[in-house]
């Protein structure tokens, strides 16, 4: 049996299916996306719904990695003045070492003095707030002056945090083991015991004093490779989450997003099927003056 094309009723189906499609069309380019409710493309809403806690926590490990590399940054930039200023005390007193007269003896002093409070500055730096020599007591100052003994407030606990699953930086330090380490005695009171030994000619107390920096040299250099190691570690992790962004917000917008130009040529095409079934649905129901006649 063949179906006759009513064009009343065909033509109104034709009207109502291109209305339809400018009306997606035009939410589509209104909003960018591709659907509105996940029931109009539930698998691509589930899988969007996947990639955006894929972007939640690339996005929470981008800031942890961004802080990470800031306050490392700062710790690197002191552990190198502390290196720096190390160095200079050794120069200054192995300038003193074996002379005899006072004057040079007293200007090597004043130096190593104003070292001992530029490294005591260094040792009680804060970020953001709080210590980056104290371990996890980062609310404390690290070294304080007792009376004549300098005590170390902090902890040998290192404040860590993460960037990656199972990946950990440190964000503090422990101040002691740089200063001291397994010596008798911290760097800046053997900076206070050498600038004595230097005023008064002490040789064997400047030889002490010598070697002790260079122990301290030691520590202090090896705390900042270590801490080379976590930067690079972290200057890795935010290039892998560069990249693994880029991948997901690719995917998340595969299923999301419209693509602009095929939702434009999509509602001129219904806009032109309109118009034609509007025509055609005028047309078809015009009664001519030849069926007024009838």
């Amino acid at each position: 049996m063949r179906a006759i094309f009513d064009v009343s009723r065909d033509g109104l189906a034709a009207i109502n299916t291109a209305t339809d499609q400018m009306s997606i069309a035009q939410e589509q380019l209104s909003t960018g996306k591709a659907w509105q409710v996940p029931s109009q493309a539930p698998a691509a809403a589930a899988r969007a719904v996947g990639e955006h806690a894929e972007l939640s926590s690339i996005a929470a490990y981008t800031q942890a990695t961004d802080a990470a590399s800031a306050r490392e940054s700062a710790a690197d930039s002191v552990m190198s003045d502390m290196v720096d200023k190390i160095t200079s005390a050794i120069t200054a007193a192995t300038s003193a070492a074996g002379t005899t007269t006072q004057s040079v003896r007293d200007a090597a002093a004043d130096s190593l003095q104003g070292l001992r409070e530029a490294l005591a500055s260094d040792v009680n730096s804060q970020f953001q707030g709080s210590y980056l020599f104290s371990g996890s007591k980062t609310d404390q100052q690290p070294y304080v002056l007792v009376g004549s003994t300098w005590t170390y407030q902090g902890d040998n606990t290192a404040v860590q945090t993460s960037i990656g699953t199972g990946q950990q930086v440190s964000q503090t330090f422990d101040g002691q083991a740089i200063f001291q380490g397994s010596a008798s005695q911290d760097v800046l009171t053997t900076l206070d015991n050498l600038t004595a030994a230097v005023k008064s000619g002490d040789s064997a107390g400047i030889t002490s004093g010598i070697s002790a920096l260079q122990d301290a040299f030691s520590r202090a250099t090896s705390a900042q490779s270590r801490l080379g190691v976590d930067e690079q570690s972290v200057t890795d992790a935010q290039s892998r989450l560069s990249s693994l962004q880029l991948a997901t917000d690719t995917r998340r917008s595969a299923d999301e997003d419209v693509n602009m130009a095929d939702a434009a040529t999509r509602l001129t095409q219904a806009q032109v099927a309109y118009r034609a079934a509007i025509g055609a649905v005028s047309i078809a129901n015009q009664a001519s003056l030849i069926d007024f006649l009838r």
